[in-house]
């Protein structure tokens, strides 16, 4: 990695990394799927039936659905093994098996769910059901990898493998519509993409031999940690499901669709849902970069100077010195994605007119838009649960977020039609809990890190 490192750490394109790092590990699954949605349209829609055209989106819609919640679990925990360690590996054979046998099993995982989705809708094409199955499964593996790869620092080879990987998808589907187009077809192309991608994630350790001891201790490994991180791992898991939950109960709904494969979706929703989604991918950005960086370093400087034997009332400054910078970098994402937030809101209309939205998808975007605002604070409040380590709270805030947007939009929908006052109410109920507890964490930030997040006390 060092051969790249040179220009991409240089003071033009440093800052311009760190961005599109935090964007590829904060928000990657939405940028992709909206760009690569957004392309294949374009590119493909004098060939292709409107039919057509909507069985491919929603076999990309539903890949990054299944991914991502199958990726964040296994990734969380073989992350948290990464950072358990005295020293994060880089290239060691340690690390190579644990890429192997964390992205072998989310892979399995997730063509396994694939399969069961492919089931239980009955999907008529067998050709796109089957570019269905490999692309999730290609997915969650990608993920996964850049989820320790970010763990392990290696964000400048993370950065060149996912853009290397898009720039192959793209270059092969403008190639199949020269030659022969069919939805299956655009789907492989893009799952092509995803496979080099992955690929690359894995080249640094092509050389490296992995004996079976060494897997067989690495599953070890993996085992015992996701033994103590595992309410991390199923929060992880919530977080992701917490998101889609509203658009589930919307395909089940009086106005939910079935696309000619047999794809269950709600157009009038998700349309207006995935634009709002994507207007939070700055603030996402903008909180990984905070908490990858400053909120690290504060808290690495609190650590230090309990460790260096500080008196009770230095511990206790520095507990707030810990504190205030947390806020600080919250409150700059806050008003950064309030103000942007505020302008899409203005500029809805404009939008919803250049996206081709109906009167009733716009009135679903201003809400969903005030409902992502609010899912930052959110996030940003529950990131602070997961840096001092009160992985009980953190599950139970994904979990009270999940049953609040599902019966929430169950109700309002029942009563007032397709809404994302669910989603929107959800978020500010989960919002305010979060807030009150990361409040409550940072107040008494002593107790917390040492003693009902400290995992040496209970686990040897």
């Amino acid at each position: 990695m060092s051969k790249t490192d040179w220009w991409l750490d240089g003071p033009l394109l440093s800052p311009i990394r760190k961005v599109l790092e935090a964007l590829i590990v904060a928000a990657g699954p939405w940028v992709l799927a909206v760009v690569t949605l957004a392309l294949i349209g374009r590119t493909a829609e004098r060939w292709l039936a409107p039919e057509a055209l909507e069985d491919i989106r929603l076999t990309v819609v539903y890949a990054f659905m299944i991914a991502p919640m199958v990726a964040a679990p296994l990734g969380v925990t073989a992350a948290r093994l990464i950072t358990n360690t005295a020293e994060p590996p880089h290239h060691d054979s340690a690390l190579a098996a644990l890429m192997l046998v964390t992205c072998g099993l989310a892979g399995i995982t997730a063509q396994a769910l694939a399969a069961v989705v492919v089931f239980a809708l009955r999907l008529s094409d067998p050709e796109l059901a089957l570019a269905f199955v490999v692309l999730t499964s290609s997915s969650a593996m990608m993920w996964t990898a850049f989820i320790i790869m970010n763990a392990c620092r290696l964000r400048p080879h993370l950065v060149l493998s996912f853009a290397a990987g898009m720039g192959l998808a793209l270059t092969l589907c403008q190639f199949s519509i020269q030659f022969s187009i069919s939805g299956a077809l655009l789907v492989w192309c893009f799952t092509a993409g995803i496979a080099l991608s992955f690929a690359l994630c894995l080249a640094p350790f092509y050389a490296i031999d992995l004996p079976p001891a060494l897997l067989r201790k690495t599953v070890v490994d993996l085992r015992k940690t996701a033994g103590t991180t595992w309410p991390l791992a199923a929060g992880a898991f919530f977080a992701i499901a917490g998101i889609w939950a509203d658009k589930w109960i919307a395909w089940a709904g009086p106005n939910g669709l079935v696309s000619t494969a047999g794809f269950a979706h709600s157009p009038t929703y998700d349309s207006a849902l995935f634009l709002a989604h994507l207007s939070a991918v700055p603030g996402l950005a903008a909180l990984t970069i905070h908490f990858e960086s400053p909120a690290r370093h504060a808290m690495a400087q609190f650590q230090s100077t309990l460790t260096h034997g500080a008196s009770l009332k230095a511990a206790e400054q520095a507990g707030e010195a810990l504190s205030a910078k947390l806020w600080r970098g919250i409150h700059r994402t806050l008003l950064t994605q309030l103000a942007l937030s505020g302008l899409l809101l203005l500029l809805a209309p404009a939008a919803a007119s250049l996206a081709g939205l109906l009167l009733d998808q716009f009135l679903i975007l201003r809400t969903a838009l005030i409902g992502s605002l609010l899912h930052i604070l959110f996030l940003s409040t529950s990131a602070v649960l997961i840096l001092c380590n009160r992985k009980q709270a953190f599950l139970t805030l994904q979990l009270l977020f999940v049953m609040t947007n599902v019966a929430s939009t169950a109700i309002l929908s029942a009563v007032y039609g397709t809404t994302a006052l669910g989603f929107t109410i959800a978020s500010a109920l989960a919002s305010i809990v979060a807030t009150i507890y990361a409040h409550a964490t940072l107040r008494d930030v002593l107790r917390h890190c040492y003693l009902t997040g400290n995992e040496a006390l209970f686990y040897k």
